[in-house]
């Protein structure tokens, strides 16, 4: 640590400073500069070991050759689904590979609460997308599905009027 510092204060010599309280003063600029620099780099190693990237599509290997099936088909066809969901609106459908190089789904969801529960109708929906997939498409290989709420649509259930006289009576008036 003491090598550092020599370091640090011979570079803040070479800026030209009046006085000690300066020098020090530039060289703890300097000192923090460089911690800023290297926390964003060790920021950066991080992100590129640990992130998940994104798979072009699903290889089926048969005897006779490979199918390939494009990560934009699979997509369409969840969206698809879409229909027999009423409470559902599908947003995105992200395919991954996890640690152990297994393929899974992530499908980013908005739910409108209807006669059954998001549990419920997220279970539903798993099941079917299990099920599509390996009828049309044949494929077993995806080992997770994970359904994600987003969001819940604003305005259709709820009574503005209400809203209104809850945020206006929650301001702070301040004493006489």
């Amino acid at each position: 640590m003491q090598k550092v510092m020599d370091y640090l204060s011979e570079l803040g010599n070479f800026c030209s400073a009046a006085g000690e309280f300066e020098r020090g003063f530039q060289t703890a600029l300097i000192l923090a500069a460089l911690v800023f620099l290297l926390l964003i780099v060790l920021g950066l190693i991080l992100k590129i070991c640990f992130r998940k990237p994104a798979v072009p599509g699903v290889t089926l290997e048969r005897e006779d050759g490979n199918i390939f099936i494009s990560r934009n088909a699979i997509c369409n066809a969840i969206t698809r689904l879409e229909e027999e969901f009423a409470e559902l609106e599908i947003i995105k459908v992200v395919m991954l590979r996890n640690r152990r190089r297994e393929l899974e789904l992530a499908v980013n969801v908005e739910f409108e609460a209807g006669s059954e529960a998001f549990d419920a109708v997220a279970g539903a929906l798993k099941q079917r997308i299990f099920v599509m997939l390996n009828k049309s498409f044949g494929i077993d290989t995806i080992k997770s599905i994970s359904i994600n709420l987003i969001r819940i649509p604003e305005g259709r259930h709820h009574n503005h009027e209400h809203a209104a006289a809850a945020v206006g009576n929650n301001g702070f008036i301040s004493g006489i």
